[in-house]
Order: C-alpha cells, then structure tokens, then sequence
C-alpha cells in the first residue's frame, strides 16, 4: 500500500504558510480583474497560487500540478497531480467574511488521497489521508474528524452557496423534505461542515465547479467516512482535459447517497444541457 503521510505534512505546511501569505492581503487584496464565467480574481489569488505551484515543483518535479489561477500545462500524464485551488471562496474574502479557505489536493490515478482545507481567519486546518482518517488541528488541538450517522434524508442538514443561491437547489431540498439549510462560502467550509457532523449534504446542480475546487475537499470527506460524486452518483472524474464538473456535486454523510441520487435524478432534467 503506498504511504502518502510526507505529501499530506508537505501540504499541510504549504496550507499554513500560503494561508500567512493571504492573509497580507485581506482587506487590501490588490488589483481584481473578472475572469470568465464571472468570477474574480484578485492579486492575492495570483501571489498565493505561484507560492504554492513553486513549492510544490520544487518537492516534488515529476507530479503534475493543476492550480486555479496557472496555465493547464503542468500536468503531462502524471499518475500523481497537485490540484491547488489557492483561495476558494474568492467572493467571501473581498467581502471580508472570512469564509475562504487554502486548498491543496492530491490525486493518484485519477482518485483524491490527500485533501488539506485550511481556514486562515480561524486557524482551522482540516486534513485528510484516504484510509487513515480525517483531522482538525486548531493550535495545539488535534481532533479525528468523522461524518456523523443521521440516516433519515428528511433530518438531514444541508449547506448551500453562499453567492450563488439557486432556485434549482432550493427546489431538489424541498422535495427531498430538508428544511435546514445553511449558506456557505468555499466549497472547502461546505464539506468541513459534514466532517464536522454540522450537516449531512452538499447539494450544488450545476456545472460551475471546478476539479481544483473538489480534489481536497474530496479526500477529506471520504477519510471522513463520507461520500462525494456528481449528482447522478457517479465518481467525478479528475483526468479528464475538461477541468469542469460537468454534472454538479453531491456530498454527504454517505448513509443515504444512493437514496438521494435516485429520488434527485428524475428531478434534474435538462439542468446539465443535452
């Protein structure tokens, strides 16, 4: 069995240092373009992702790196690539919120083995070895993080897009019988939400996510015991050229993935294009 505990320190430390580094910014995040599709892009974004692509080439030169705000050229075939999204939450951290996080992910053979969310603000670093568990570290405090067991879809609690609310969203919870939703920013808080056993879905059916935005989020929910595919139940596919989510995202708990997917997939029609 590979061992990946020095790529997970590795990204930990990057998380915590890249995280510093943003931090200089908040409140003064520097020139923001629109990029396209909508969303922007502040300076702090460029400056974070080029720390963390440097780093990362420089430990490891034979993994591929896919990051948010870089040219789609480093990854070349590699069984092992890096997917950095350097301040997911981009929205959030303009606002001054605070919910934006650090995120480094990597993938092996097309699946996420260690995901690293780290929230600056708070000093929340979540992390995740696929098959050796999920943990929160918060100054000298460490915690094992697991998905909590709630199996009735109608108790469960959902987290949706804090800025980009969604009818379409909205309409699938009221017919799964969920009425406790609570809006998020990052798709990182979103997921360490459920590793925290705060709520039990992450609904989101539409094609805006990105493989960098899910890769470490990913990794920390499934080391949580949860479960994270696209909203038809399928794994969500990370070696593809199209870095896009074509078919939205569902996470959860993972005590009634199947049930959901099955009473949501009528439900979605044309929500995806032909």
């Amino acid at each position: 069995m590979l061992d990946f505990t020095g790529e997970l320190e590795t990204a930990c430390r990057l998380a915590r240092e890249a995280g510093r580094l943003l931090m200089k910014f908040y409140g003064a995040a520097g020139r923001i373009v629109e990029k396209e599709g909508g969303s922007p892009q502040s300076e702090a974004d460029r400056a974070v992702n080029a720390y963390i692509v440097d780093a990362l080439r420089a430990a490891y030169p034979r993994d591929g790196v896919l990051a948010e705000e870089s040219p789609d050229t480093m990854r070349s075939g590699s069984a092992r690539v890096w997917m950095v999204d350097p301040l997911d939450g981009t929205r959030e951290f303009l606002e001054e919120v605070g919910q934006f996080v650090v995120q480094i992910g990597l993938v092996y053979r097309g699946r996420p083995v260690v995901g690293v969310v780290y929230q600056p603000v708070t000093d929340k670093l979540y992390y995740g070895l696929v098959g050796e568990g999920a943990f929160l570290e918060r100054g000298a405090r460490v915690e094992q993080l697991r998905v909590n067991g709630c199996q009735e879809v109608a108790a469960f609690r959902a987290v949706v897009s804090r800025s980009h609310a969604s009818p379409l969203t909205a309409r699938l919870l009221e017919a799964l019988g969920i009425r406790q939703v609570v809006p998020i920013g990052s798709v990182g808080l979103k997921v360490a939400a459920l590793v925290e056993g705060a709520a039990e879905l992450y609904l989101h059916p539409s094609g805006y996510t990105n493989v960098w935005d899910t890769a470490a989020p990913e990794a920390l929910l499934v080391a949580a015991g949860g479960l994270m595919t696209d909203c038809f139940g399928r794994p969500l596919d990370y070696q593809s050229q199209d870095v896009k989510n074509r078919y939205g995202l569902l996470a959860s708990n993972g005590m009634a993935h199947r049930e959901i997917v099955d009473r949501l997939a009528p439900l979605l029609g044309g929500a995806f294009g032909p």
